[in-house]
C-alpha cells in the first residue's frame, strides 16, 4: 500500500488525485465529544445502567484481564472493517500487556465472568482518545458497545477530561451511530486513494 494517499474529503487535492487516475479505496471519518466544565453524565450512567440491569457487569479491567482481551480480539479481529486508514492489525498479546504499562485504560463488559466486550481509550494531551472499541459478534447491537464507551467516558470525565475523540471506518455504520448515540459530532471524513 505504499502508494495509497489519505487526504480529508474537503481538500482540493481529491479532485486532481482522481483527475491523474485515483481511485477511493476507503473511508474513514473523525469525531469529537465536548462536554461542559462541569458535565451532566446522566446520560452515560444510564446507558451503563441499561445493560447491568441484563446482568452484564461493566467496569475498568486490570491487566490480569489481558488474556481474556487478547483472545476477545483474537475472536473479532476477522471482523473489523478495512481500510487503509483504520486497519487493525491481528492482537499480539505482549502488545495488550502493554496497554497497562503505557497508560491505557480498559473497560469491559463481563458476562458471568466471560469478557464479552472492551474499549481501550487513553488519554493525550488532555483528550480522551479511544483506541477501540470490541464487541463478540452475538453481544453486538445489545448496547454492550454503548456501555463500555460510556464507562470509560465516565471515568475519564471524573479525571477532569471534557473533549473526546473517536473514529473509524467509514463502512462501519455501527460504530459512527455509537459515536453519535453518546454525543459526539462528526468532524472529519477522509479518503484513501490508490492509483
Amino acid at each position: 500500500m505504499d502508494d495509497v494517499v489519505i487526504v480529508r474529503d474537503d481538500d482540493p487535492r481529491c479532485l486532481e488525485l482522481e483527475a491523474d487516475g485515483y481511485r477511493i479505496v476507503g473511508r474513514s471519518w473523525g469525531a469529537r465529544l465536548r462536554l461542559a466544565e462541569t458535565p451532566d453524565l446522566t446520560r452515560f450512567e444510564r446507558v451503563v445502567a441499561k445493560v447491568e440491569a441484563t446482568g452484564i457487569v461493566v467496569q475498568e479491567l486490570d491487566a490480569s484481564f489481558a488474556k481474556a482481551l487478547f483472545d476477545l480480539e483474537s475472536a473479532n479481529n476477522v471482523d473489523y472493517p478495512f481500510t487503509p486508514a483504520t486497519y487493525q492489525p491481528p492482537p499480539v498479546l505482549s502488545e495488550i500487556l502493554g496497554f497497562w504499562k503505557n497508560g491505557k485504560r480498559v473497560f469491559g463488559a463481563l458476562d458471568d465472568g466471560r469478557l464479552v466486550g472492551a474499549v481501550v481509550g487513553v488519554v493525550n494531551d488532555g483528550v480522551g482518545d479511544n483506541d477501540f472499541a470490541s464487541v463478540l459478534e452475538n453481544y453486538r447491537g445489545t448496547g454492550v458497545g454503548g456501555a463500555i464507551a460510556a464507562a470509560s467516558i465516565i471515568a475519564f470525565a471524573d479525571d477532569g477530561v471534557r473533549t473526546f475523540t473517536a473514529g473509524g471506518a467509514g463502512m462501519d455504520d455501527a460504530s459512527l451511530g455509537l459515536v453519535r448515540s453518546m454525543g459526539f459530532t462528526l468532524e472529519e471524513q477522509w479518503r484513501s486513494y490508490q492509483r
